[in-house]
């Protein structure tokens, strides 16, 4: 066989293997060659196509139609993309590409067809997702004079953290915050920068528990290309993408002796370096810290810098748990409704004695216990009122242990478990702390906290 032939079938081969539809027009706008992607996509039979020569003006009169793209682009002489549906119902992106010869003349036109009915699709979603999202919002108003703002602080206690954070939000002074996981220091962190005047500047933030070890100074600082194995090209650190904005530091208590001298010494010198370079670079940060840690026993213990403490220690904010500010918990049942109800497209709302349940809950998780637990009673309930029997089981308030339900001996050992977990991940934070207090491994608690979604 010429080799000719062998191009011309391997070519013909390939376009039909292609998931585009592709069609090339003569400039008459006749068909010479369509792929069967293209055939598909509008319904057209292999064996019509081929019954004769076809224009686009004829296939169009006969019912398939292939968009506008290719006659508008052999009138223009340039490239043209339209979109239209076709006759089986696929939405469809069709581009129209002109063809020259060595002399400059248009001899024909080549049109890409690509199915996009999932992204048309995506976007009518998008859109109701946005309408159902103003309705959550309007709802949550409605039902407890919720305003837009990212934080809520009903209780006096919260109420005057804001005060301080706005009144301090200005200067470049330190923050550190403390307080259990799930109070809200992080949101906080976010209100000091939005309030600012670095607000229109990077805003980067960490948990300096979730880096390892041994890639915590490559992560702050970067590196340059060559620095180790691997580094195959310049990356910038934390420190530098945060350059004229603020860092979020959370789980500050995390970092390791290490790290807390390097710290130290941008915080004072205000100016880094790479890892593998010499060249010092200056930095303008503003730092803003958190932890769930007691950092003043830490560094009795040895275990925290006491010149970084002081460094940071200069405003500190300790944020109450949930129990210590019940005024807020309503506030924050409706306003997690309301998200999870914009998050998946419903109205729901909350019966009154469930209202009444969860304010007296303790809320050991904080807010985000509170923020899963309600995504869960929405998913979950087959009603439009929520009401107490969708509390999951296990759900108690504080009582005393002779006043409970008897239950399993396995039931009783597994809400035990989670008891326990749940204790030990507030006050210890990380999963190495907790792994070492237990006397079990890392991977079991790991494993644990996923199957209990501690």
């Amino acid at each position: 066989m010429p080799e000719n032939e062998i191009s011309t079938r391997l070519l013909t081969e390939a376009l039909n293997a292609a998931l585009d539809g592709i069609c090339i027009y003569r400039t008459d706008s006749s068909i010479l060659y369509a792929n069967d992607a293209l055939l598909n996509l509008v319904g057209l039979p292999r064996e019509v196509l081929n019954s004769r020569c076809w224009t686009w003006e004829e296939l169009h009169e006969a019912g398939y139609f292939f968009g506008g793209a290719a006659p508008e682009a052999l009138r223009s002489g340039e490239r043209v993309t339209t979109e239209f549906e076709s006759r089986i119902g696929i939405r469809i992106l069709s581009t129209a590409t002109p063809l020259y010869n060595e002399q400059g003349k248009l001899c024909g036109v080549v049109s890409n067809v690509r199915d996009i009915t999932t992204l048309f699709e995506l976007q009518k979603e998008l859109q109701e997702k946005k309408k159902l999202l103003s309705f959550a919002k309007r709802e949550l108003a409605r039902q407890n004079g919720y305003r837009d703002k990212r934080f809520i602080s009903a209780s006096p206690k919260m109420r005057q953290i804001v005060t301080i954070i706005d009144r301090i939000a200005p200067t470049d002074i330190s923050l550190l915050l403390l307080g259990e996981s799930g109070v809200g220091k992080s949101e906080l962190a976010r209100r000091a920068h939005i309030k600012s005047s670095r607000a229109d500047k990077p805003l980067v933030e960490i948990n300096c528990g979730a880096i390892p070890p041994t890639l915590c100074e490559a992560e702050f600082f970067g590196y340059e290309k060559g620095a180790y194995t691997g580094a195959d090209r310049a990356r910038k650190g934390l420190f530098e993408e945060a350059n004229g904005g603020t860092l979020i530091l959370d789980e500050i208590g995390e970092l390791s002796p290490m790290m807390q001298v390097k710290l130290l010494r941008v915080l004072q010198e205000g100016k880094i370096k790479r890892i593998g370079s010499h060249k010092e670079i200056d930095i303008d940060v503003r730092i803003v810290a958190a932890t769930n840690q007691n950092l003043q026993e830490n560094v009795k213990r040895g275990t925290f810098r006491e010149d970084l403490y002081h460094r940071l220690n200069i405003i500190t904010l300790t944020l109450p748990p949930l129990r210590e500010r019940k005024e807020d918990i309503k506030e924050m049942l409706y306003y997690f409704l309301a998200r999870a109800n914009a998050k998946y497209g419903f109205q729901k709302t909350m019966s009154a004695k469930l209202v009444l349940e969860l304010e007296s809950y303790d809320w050991p998780g904080n807010s985000r216990e509170m923020e899963n637990l309600l995504e869960r009673m929405v998913v979950l309930s087959a009603t439009d009122e929520i009401g107490v029997e969708y509390l999951p089981d296990g759900f108690q308030k504080n009582a005393e242990a002779d006043e409970l339900p008897l239950t399993t001996l396995e039931e009783a050992c597994r809400q035990a478990e989670i008891s326990l977990l749940k204790r030990a991940k507030r006050q210890l934070g990380s999963t190495r702390k907790m792994a070492k207090v237990l006397e079990v491994s890392h991977v079991t608690i790991s494993r644990k906290l996923r199957e209990y979604k501690v």
